[in-house]
């Protein structure tokens, strides 16, 4: 069922796959630290890994996207980073615009929309349906594409030979996984998001199997 969230992470993948030479796969970059010393860290260390990762990419979206103003990345690093979980909404509604100026604006007029937002948005980023989920939707593009790469570098650290990429299960799960439901070598996996990913999110996983 549509609603605001995927409407808004759907555009966001048409606008980033298409400044991309290759959107369907994951960051290739090297992992923060070795395989080996990534599965000697306490979780709370594992979990600053992925969300400083997750961070400098949803940074890279967020510059990318056209939908914030340039003169304000410093301060959306510093607002998102404030809020800890980065899925969070980072933008304040303690003072929000009225219903006549929002119409001023041309802006959604069903929503909440905090002055604090406005000011770090460009025209094209507050024309979007309610424009305070476009942070929350880049944050689980990028930590869901980020937990999957550390799975396959835990997965490989602990001698795994053979996984599946299986779902969560619902409505925003992509059709595409029925495809891909098999057993495969861990060299031969592909990566996620899925190639034809029709998701507002890969929300898939990849879990080891019976070799």
């Amino acid at each position: 069922m549509a609603n605001a969230f995927s409407e808004i992470a759907q555009k966001l993948r048409e606008i980033l796959s298409a400044k991309s030479s290759n959107p369907s796969a994951i960051d290739d970059s090297p992992p923060a630290v070795s395989p080996e010393e990534y599965i000697a860290l306490i979780p709370p260390k594992k979990n600053e890994i992925i969300r400083n990762e997750t961070l400098e990419r949803m940074m890279r979206d967020i510059e990318s996207c056209g939908f914030f103003r340039a003169e304000k990345f410093p301060d959306l690093r510093l607002i998102i980073k404030k809020v800890g979980g980065y899925n969070n909404d980072p933008f304040s509604y303690e003072d929000c615009l009225y219903f006549e100026e929002k119409e001023a604006l041309r802006i959604d007029t069903d929503h909440k929309i905090s002055r604090e937002m406005v000011e770090c948005m460009t025209p094209r980023g507050l024309s979007q349906r309610d424009p305070h989920n476009i942070i929350p939707a880049i944050y689980y593009m990028n930590f869901f594409a980020v937990t999957r790469k550390y799975q396959l570098i835990e997965l490989r650290a602990r001698g795994v030979k053979n996984v599946e990429i299986v779902n969560l299960g619902g409505e925003l799960d992509c059709r595409a996984i029925a495809k891909f439901k098999r057993k495969y070598s861990l060299e031969e996996v592909p990566l996620l998001p899925l190639a034809r990913c029709d998701a507002p999110y890969c929300r898939c996983e990849y879990v080891a199997c019976d070799d």
